[in-house]
């Protein structure tokens, strides 16, 4: 394309020398005159619509077809666009009762989570009551276990003592050992 511009800027160069040139006279211009470079502008824009045509045409036929696929995208681009808004717009219509659905949603789970920590919260003091008593109880048996013990080792430490003092006592516990054995 820019030979094709090169080439029309060096005709029109040409001719604007050629039609210079032909002034140089003193005589007056006649009509007969004009027909010369009439006809050597007819020729120039003759060659110059030959030669560009096809060109011309081309880029015309290119724009066109960028044009129109630009205009297709905007077409394309404005009612995805309007489907966005209108989606959008029913979401805002929406908002509120979402909000409140939502709101709904959220005091129900508060509930729903209350009653179960308080379920839990119940267990967890029922079974802690629980080992609480079944290690008051072991305690409670370990103590007594203790003290029967102690009891039965003062009551075992007195008799032997009341038998060590008595010669009759020792005497009969010796006949009785002897019989068990």
């Amino acid at each position: 394309m820019s030979s094709l511009k090169a080439f029309v800027f060096l005709t029109i160069a040409l001719s604007a020398a050629a039609f210079a040139s032909s002034e140089g006279g003193a005589h007056h211009g006649s009509v007969s005159d004009l027909v010369a470079p009439a006809v050597n502008v007819l020729v120039l824009v003759g060659f110059l619509v030959w030669k560009l045509k096809t060109p011309l045409k081309n880029h015309f036929d290119t724009n066109a077809t960028e044009i129109s696929n630009t205009l297709e995208r905007a077409s394309l681009k404005s009612k995805e666009a309007k489907i966005m808004l209108e989606t959008q717009e029913k979401k805002m219509a929406n908002l509120s009762s979402e909000v409140k659905t939502i709101q709904t949603q959220a005091d129900s789970d508060v509930v729903h989570y209350e009653k179960i920590l308080a379920k839990e919260t119940e267990e967890k003091t029922h079974k802690l009551k629980v080992d609480a008593n079944s290690k008051i109880q072991a305690d409670k048996k370990t103590a007594m276990d203790e003290l029967n013990a102690e009891l039965l080792d003062q009551v075992i430490k007195k008799t032997k003592s009341t038998i060590k003092t008595n010669k009759d006592y020792q005497s009969k516990v010796s006949t009785k050992l002897l019989q068990g054995l």
